[in-house]
Order: C-alpha cells, then sequence, then structure tokens
C-alpha cells in the first residue's frame, strides 16, 4: 500500500481519533497566559488550523479568526463544521492574509512539520508580517527530548467507532527527523499517511525567533505556565512583535 499524501485521507476520521484531545483548555491556556501579559485584541490566526477544532475555542471566547491549513482535505472538514469561522488553504512559508492580526496561535505541534530552521524562519517571518504592533504569537512544539525519547519506537493504536488505526513513531539519529507511520482503515478503505517532525529546542527557537523580529520570547510549560525546564518533552512559547 502507497502512502498518501499528508493530511489527505487521514482528514475524514481525524476527528474521530483526536476525540479526547482537549482544544477547548489550549485555547483557555493561550489566551489566559498572553491576557496576563498585558495583551489585547480581536483578531486572530490559527495557523495548522487542520479541521478547525484550535480556531473554534478562541472564536467562543470573542475573537474573529481565520484559519490557515496547506490541507485542503482538513480545510473542507473545518468549513463543514465552522461555517461562520474563515479558512484560507497556503503553506506556512508564504501564506498572505486579507487583514492584519493581533494574535497568531499554532498547536498540536504543527510547527515541527516546518523540517528546516529555513522554512521555521520564514514562517516566523510571516507571522510577524501579519501581527499588528505588540501583537503576540504562541505556540507549541515538540522538542528534541521529546520526539527521541517519547517517540521512538512507540506506538498508539486503538478502535474509535468502526475506525481501526495505528500510529508508530521512529526517530532518525542521523536526520535528526521523527517519523509517523499513520495507518487507518475503517468499513470503506484502508490506506497509510507518512508524516515527518522536526524537533526544535529553545535556544534554537530563541535564535530564530529574535532573526524574525520578536522579541519578549518565552519557554512555557503546560498548563501552569511555569517556565519550561530543558528536559520538556513539548514547550509552549510565547513570543511578542514590539
Amino acid at each position: 500500500m502507497q502512502p498518501t499524501r499528508p493530511f489527505s485521507l487521514l482528514a475524514s476520521v481525524y476527528d474521530a481519533i483526536m476525540s479526547d484531545v482537549d482544544y477547548d483548555d489550549w485555547g483557555r491556556f493561550i489566551l489566559a497566559t498572553v491576557t496576563a501579559r498585558g495583551w489585547q485584541g480581536r483578531l486572530a490566526l490559527d495557523l495548522g488550523c487542520g479541521t478547525g477544532n484550535s480556531s473554534y475555542p478562541l472564536q467562543r471566547r470573542g475573537l474573529e479568526v481565520i484559519g490557515v491549513d496547506a490541507s485542503a482535505e482538513m480545510l473542507a472538514v473545518a468549513q463543514q463544521k465552522y461555517p461562520d469561522i474563515q479558512f484560507l488553504e497556503a503553506n506556512f512559508t508564504d501564506f498572505e492574509l486579507p487583514w492584519p492580526v493581533d494574535l497568531a496561535v499554532s498547536v498540536f505541534d504543527s510547527l515541527n512539520n516546518l523540517l528546516t530552521p529555513e522554512a521555521f524562519l520564514l514562517t516566523a517571518e510571516r507571522v510577524w508580517h501579519h501581527l499588528t504592533p505588540g501583537g503576540a504569537f504562541m505556540f507549541d512544539v515538540n522538542t528534541t527530548p521529546g520526539l527521541r525519547e517519547l517517540w521512538e519506537g512507540s506506538r498508539a493504536e486503538g478502535w474509535v467507532g468502526d475506525i481501526y488505526y495505528r500510529w508508530e513513531h521512529s526517530f532518525d539519529e542521523v536526520t535528526q527527523l521523527a517519523k509517523v507511520e499513520a495507518y487507518c482503515t475503517d468499513s470503506e478503505r484502508a490506506f497509510t499517511e507518512v508524516h515527518f517532525e522536526r524537533p526544535y529546542d529553545p535556544p534554537e527557537l530563541r535564535v530564530l525567533l529574535a532573526k524574525a523580529g520578536f522579541t519578549e520570547i518565552e519557554m512555557l510549560s503546560y498548563p501552569d505556565g511555569t517556565p519550561a525546564s530543558e528536559e520538556e518533552p513539548r514547550v509552549w512559547v510565547l513570543a511578542r512583535k514590539p
């Protein structure tokens, strides 16, 4: 069976498989964190919005949200679920928004799909370009400890209704990339998608974000928002546009 394009066929079963993910609390955490630091605004970008699950908690809390994702299939699901949210198909590294935003978010290790520092920098520069002065950029990423130690050789599998899924993880010490082989089957079809992630650690993130023009860069842990440790498997990052 040949692997399909990432986040294409997976779009039809993604929400069922991820039904236990607390997107709403991520939205709460993001807004609590930025408002505690004096942020104010009403326009938000959700970069890597997928099927819209991370966009809706922001809209529900009063923000006007535009979701951006590279997968047309994921966006089709998002638009059907949330017709009042605007969604845009675009790449992370060169997207254009119809208006500036006060807040940009990217959750569930979406930015780990950027497989080179150059791609991350281009993305950060696009976000900086579209933020209003004083705007905030908040996202989470898997770090090297997270991908190397938690992913290497691990497997996640189970049933959700009539959907069976099996995700096998590995980490390549040469390329420093993690691979996910996602196999899914339901009553109609079976398919495999292969996804890659690159880890990003706090020292590198600080350099890349500063190069893009961001200041007040913080590395935080979830859910308490305290400073992240060096061995944190996943860090939340907050940066501001002056």
